[in-house]
């Protein structure tokens, strides 16, 4: 059967009143001897054909020959461009759109129902539970201050506030170096002889004392700014404010009640007025600031971006794998199947990457730059690779039609663990540290701001991705082809039984 190029204003399509037509699929050109235009007319047959086709075609097989049409079917005749939406004629064809409109849409409802709430629900009751952002109060102080500093901090409930001993980490440096490899979210230091400084800069008079050198509170931006700037910092500068306040307060009172009647002291004492005034404050200690804003952009809306381009990739690499794949053995087939997604994931990734460099991403603060962009770079084409080859799995299983539907929850369950910490989010959210969003935001943090070094697992848990996206891929494309190949097998010996006849 010939097909002919789609009618012209005015042509005539045939459509059979005896079922609702299926999606136009295939047409055929009738001669006629009548002054007419000729009409074109679609055989219920052939529509079927194309839906097998359809169906068959993502498994790289082609589909049986088409049966031959019963010989009294009934058709209506239409013409293009000439018809009302309600026209009575019309009413098979309307059948078919309300029917594909009302089963996508429900589709749509229930897998926007099933997903959105997740996402709702990874940020819904974040600020109940940051008393699991720990933070660390250490006292060097051996005086009153520091007693009374850390035993005000320690009843706390907003924030995991617990007592580390000074021993376990002798210097300001180890405090600093322990909240950077994450041993906890912030830390809380009372410097050494913060009590006997004070007193001291009173009886003598020292007009250049500073109160803010009596307490450290040391923290790392970079590690998540959402969680940082949201809740830790505000939290510790509204507890620790007020409490510093009262122990300035207090150590004041106490003084000046020492010294009622001695002027010498009361001289001195005015000779220093911030040994009264904000006596006693603190330091925020930002170890690694987050100091690039484009960073925002490659850490959650550029993975989404990651992720799309690799399912444009899919469905590019699907209509060719319809074209080539009938043609290709099965061992062939699998080849191509792995090796094609790969060969385009490394380009398009390296130049995703480079989209970065204009913008002067600082890629040297852990590496060296090019070290750096390089691993950068590298993290692309393995991230791509993750999240691409799931959705060349699910295209096996779901075809093309349905692929957009496996889309939304894997954004979905990329982008609810890579916004906060686990640390902030209910138990059931803690499956994202296995996540190649996650996991893809570790490693730039590492290089743009020298956070924890996590690269290697990080690396690994995307390879991993890679290689069960890999082997899922292999099996199923074997068992539908398998099928495909003893279906279609069937029905070509069924068809050749029908046209021999009885012996």
């Amino acid at each position: 059967m010939a097909s002919a190029e789609p009618p012209d204003q005015g042509q005539e399509v045939s459509v059979p009143v005896s079922a609702p037509m299926p999606p136009p699929a295939s047409y055929r050109a009738e001669s006629s001897t009548s002054t007419h235009r000729p009409t074109v007319e679609l055989k219920a047959d052939e529509a079927s054909q194309a839906t097998k086709m359809a169906q068959n075609g993502h498994n790289g097989m082609p589909s049986s020959p088409a049966s031959a049409s019963s010989p009294g079917s009934r058709t209506m005749k239409l013409k293009h461009v000439s018809n009302e939406f309600w026209s009575p004629q019309m009413k098979p064809l309307r059948k078919v759109v309300f029917k594909i409109l009302g089963l996508s849409t429900t589709l749509i409802i229930l897998v926007m129902w099933a997903c959105l709430p997740f996402y709702w629900g990874s940020m819904w009751k974040a600020n109940r539970y940051t008393n699991k952002l720990t933070v660390r109060v250490i006292n060097y102080d051996e005086g009153a201050i520091g007693s009374f500093i850390s035993s005000a901090l320690l009843n706390q409930t907003n924030l995991g506030y617990f007592y580390t001993s000074p021993s376990e980490f002798p210097t300001d440096e180890d405090v600093a170096n322990d909240i950077v490899e994450e041993g906890a979210w912030g830390a809380i230091v009372i410097q050494q002889s913060a009590t006997s400084n004070l007193l001291a800069a009173r009886q003598i008079g020292n007009s250049s004392y500073n109160g803010t050198s009596a307490v450290n509170v040391y923290y790392v931006q970079a590690r998540n700014e959402a969680a940082v700037n949201g809740y830790l910092v505000p939290y510790i500068q509204q507890e620790l404010g007020a409490i510093v306040a009262r122990a300035s307060a207090a150590s004041a009172a106490q003084y000046l009640a020492s010294v009622a009647g001695n002027a010498t002291a009361i001289n001195l004492l005015a000779q220093a007025p911030t040994t009264v005034s904000n006596s006693v404050w603190y330091t925020l200690v930002n170890l690694r600031p987050d100091t690039q804003p484009v960073a925002g952009a490659i850490l959650l809306v550029g993975l989404i971006y990651l992720l799309i381009f690799s399912f444009v990739i899919t469905l590019n690499n699907s209509a060719c794998r319809d074209l080539i794949g009938p043609y290709l053995t099965t061992r062939s087939y699998l080849i191509y199947r792995l090796v094609v997604p790969f060969s385009l994931y490394l380009p398009v990734s390296f130049l995703y990457a480079m989209v970065s460099l204009p913008f002067d991403v600082h890629f040297g603060a852990h590496y060296t730059y090019a070290g750096g962009f390089f691993l950068w770079a590298f993290t692309c084409f393995l991230g791509m690779a993750a999240l691409g080859l799931s959705v060349e799995f699910a295209i096996t299983i779901l075809g093309p039609k349905f692929i957009g539907f496996f889309l939304i929850p894997l954004i979905i369950a990329n982008v609810s663990v890579a916004s906060l910490p686990n640390e902030l989010q209910p138990w059931i959210y803690r499956y994202g540290v296995a996540m190649p969003f996650y996991n893809i935001g570790q490693i730039v943090r590492t290089i743009i701001f020298n956070t924890k070094n996590e690269v290697a697992m990080n690396l690994g848990i995307l390879l991993a991705w890679t290689v069960l996206s890999m082997i899922t891929i292999t099996i199923a494309t074997w068992l539908f082809r398998r099928y495909a190949v003893h279906k279609t097998c069937k029905e070509l010996g069924e068809n050749r039984m029908v046209e021999d006849g009885p012996a």
